[in-house]
């Protein structure tokens, strides 16, 4: 009797144990894999807000614009002019734009000086003159380009003066605008030149752009989970189109062509390429940014991920009963592998390899050619074949149907946001009105899967400090 119980004892033990099932990892390629790296566009308009450059001019520009202090000067008929001049700035210089010409206006304070009689007439006393203050508004057209070097190339013309307050003397009785008017042009070209010579040396846009050129090559953190992810761009050249105006601003169309890459670990090595390259000037550019970015969804995650859609779940196949314990997902050259530890109907390791493919209808990443591998399914043919049936096969590789949506989403936001916490977002403020994704292409690698994604994006870049 006591052999009898022990032997059906035995039984469940002995109907598990004939279950039991022995298999290994499939061999894997070690080579690395390298992901292509393909050229970036950035093309999009640069705003500089007109308060900007009137803010910028106010303070370079000083408060005298023309100091004469001789009598002596001669007037367009070689004559000396006998005239001393003074003029002061009022008030600020004011800009409005059209395309890329900008209209200046300020309100000036004249001093005017007017000789009567010259000290080599009265040699013992000094000369004897009439003086008199008086105010006007000049107004300016100045035509900005840029050239190679990205020095400003202004080129400055006198347009009108518009008289604030009578200009006579001696009570009334000599009106002196004529002979102001012939003294301003006369000084005219040198005033132009003073002007443009200062707007040249003092808004140095070559200055700001080498900064943001050696700014830019500094990689940016796209993602701080875990191991940190860097955006690591490589600029070729800046392009420049044509210049206009928008809302009354200066709006430079431009183009950054780089290439881009992604880099992990906590301080990635970078070199920088200090050195402005020339700037090259467009008849036309388009207003779209074309991005070649890399995706990376971590191992990590998706076995997360896994974990929860089937550990401890049990399936039911042809009469049998499979509970999983563990779910771990990994890369084998360019498959990936999903691992399964079961016990139930059968007890041990599973393994099934597939193809990842990226489905743009339902921005999933699913796997192709889906299948028991090998050695697993010739250890399972001979003691578990039931299991071999299409049913749990079916469960398994929907199980690994993996959302992208999601992150794709978080890559504009992280992009901006590494720029603007980075250097490069202390001078310029980026604004997306537009993103579109197109993932391309899948990669298996040891440690995630990578997605080449084509972003197309409407961006417009606006300039903080000049």
């Amino acid at each position: 009797m006591k052999l009898s119980i022990l032997a059906l004892s035995l039984l469940p033990i002995c109907f598990f144990a004939c279950k039991k099932i022995t298999t290994v990892r499939p061999p894997c390629d070690t080579e690395t894999v390298a992901v292509p790296r393909d050229t970036s566009y950035l093309s999009t308009p640069l705003v500089i807000p007109t308060r900007i450059i009137e803010e910028k001019l106010n303070s370079s520009i000083g408060k005298y614009i023309l100091n004469d202090v001789d009598f002596d000067n001669l007037n367009v008929e070689g004559k000396k002019d006998k005239l001393k001049l003074k003029v002061t700035r009022l008030g600020d210089i004011q800009v409005s734009w059209k395309d890329n010409v900008a209209t200046c206006s300020a309100p000036l304070r004249v001093l005017m000086e007017r000789q009567i009689v010259g000290n080599k007439v009265l040699p013992m006393a000094e000369s004897i003159s009439l003086k008199s203050e008086f105010s006007l508004r000049v107004v300016f057209e100045t035509t900005i380009n840029i050239g190679e070097d990205w020095r400003l190339q202004p080129n400055t013309k006198f347009r009108s003066l518009k008289w604030l307050s009578e200009a006579k003397s001696l009570g009334g009785l000599i009106d002196l605008r004529k002979a102001v008017e012939r003294k301003l042009h006369l000084r005219m070209p040198q005033i132009l030149a003073n002007m443009d010579n200062m707007i040249r040396s003092k808004i140095r846009l070559d200055r700001v752009m080498t900064r943001v050129w050696q700014n830019i090559q500094k990689p940016v953190i796209i993602n701080r989970n875990q191991e940190l992810v860097w955006l690591k761009i490589q600029p070729i050249r800046f392009e420049m189109g044509t210049i206009t105006t928008a809302v009354g601003n200066l709006r430079i169309q431009g183009r950054l062509t780089a290439l881009t890459e992604t880099l992990l670990g906590n301080d990635p090595a970078f070199t920088i390429d200090s050195m402005l390259p020339p700037l090259v000037k467009r008849s036309e550019l388009p207003n779209e940014a074309y991005a070649h970015l890399l995706a990376e969804v971590p191992f990590t995650d998706l076995n997360e991920i896994l974990n929860r859609r089937l550990a401890g779940k049990v399936f039911k196949v042809k009469g049998h009963r499979v509970k999983v314990g563990r779910a771990e997902i990994s890369g084998c050259g360019t498959n990936l592998v999903l691992h399964l530890t079961v016990r139930g109907g059968v007890r041990g390791d599973i393994y099934f390899q597939g193809t990842p493919h990226y489905e743009p209808d339902s921005q999933r990443i699913v796997v192709h050619d889906f299948d028991f591998d090998v050695r697993t399914a010739e250890v399972l043919l001979a003691s578990a074949d039931w299991l071999l049936h299409g049913a749990f096969k079916d469960q398994m590789k929907a199980a690994l149907s993996i959302p992208l949506e999601e992150k794709m989403a978080r890559i504009p936001e992280a992009l901006m946001a590494g720029i603007e916490r980075g250097r490069v977002g202390e001078k310029l403020d980026f604004i997306v009105e537009e993103w579109d994704f197109q993932p391309q292409q899948i990669w298996v690698r040891p440690a995630d899967i990578a997605a080449l994604v084509i972003v197309k994006a409407r961006v417009r870049v606006e300039l903080e400090v000049l």
